[in-house]
């Protein structure tokens, strides 16, 4: 039987009866966090919010990057939301471990489950995978470099590393492995 919040079994690994599952994914920019986190969405087929980092900031807040907080106020007000009506939410972001941790551990402690993942790429890596992005024109590899933080872990839970030898498809297959281990899901058959 396939779980009706998975849109084929062999492709969710057959996880059934989780609620209010929150997964982070964080990351430099250029790192994938986009892409991998609409994948998982497609996967997903429970409701599912996708909350981008720069979406609250760049366009709703048009905050400049390290000015300012507003955006995660309402980036967690926001989770917190789809999270009481039991949707599945996927925060994606650089989420720089200084300024967010106390933010993403509070709503980490909101969710039934949370996981977090953590791209590990070096800067170089971050530029190339840029440069193959649509929006490759919005700014440019010095502004990705003021943003660069490196391997910065959350110091509240054991974040998945994620590294240049994964491929999208093995890195959804990895957080849905890692949802199940975890044991808030139950293989079907």
């Amino acid at each position: 039987m396939v779980p009706a919040w998975c849109d084929d079994a062999r492709r969710c690994h057959g996880l059934r009866n989780l609620a209010r599952m929150l997964i982070v994914l964080r990351g430099n920019s250029g790192s994938g966090k986009s892409t991998i986190a609409r994948m998982l969405q497609a996967r997903l087929t429970s409701p599912t919010a996708i909350l981008q980092q720069d979406h609250f900031r760049r366009i709703v807040y048009r905050e400049p990057e390290q000015r300012g907080m507003a955006h995660a106020e309402l980036l967690e007000t926001a989770a917190r939301h789809c999270l009481a009506r039991d949707q599945h939410v996927i925060m994606e972001g650089i989420f720089n471990a200084r300024r967010y941790s106390d933010m993403l551990e509070r709503v980490a402690a909101y969710a039934h489950h949370a996981t977090f993942f953590a791209f590990d790429l070096s800067y170089e890596e971050t530029v190339r995978r840029h440069a193959m992005r649509p929006q490759a024109a919005e700014f440019t590899a010095d502004q990705m470099r003021a943003w660069y933080h490196g391997w910065q872990p959350l110091s509240f839970t054991d974040e998945h590393r994620i590294d240049v030898s994964l491929s999208p498809e093995q890195i959804v297959d990895r957080v849905l492995e890692s949802i199940e281990s975890h044991g808030d899901g139950v293989r079907d058959g």
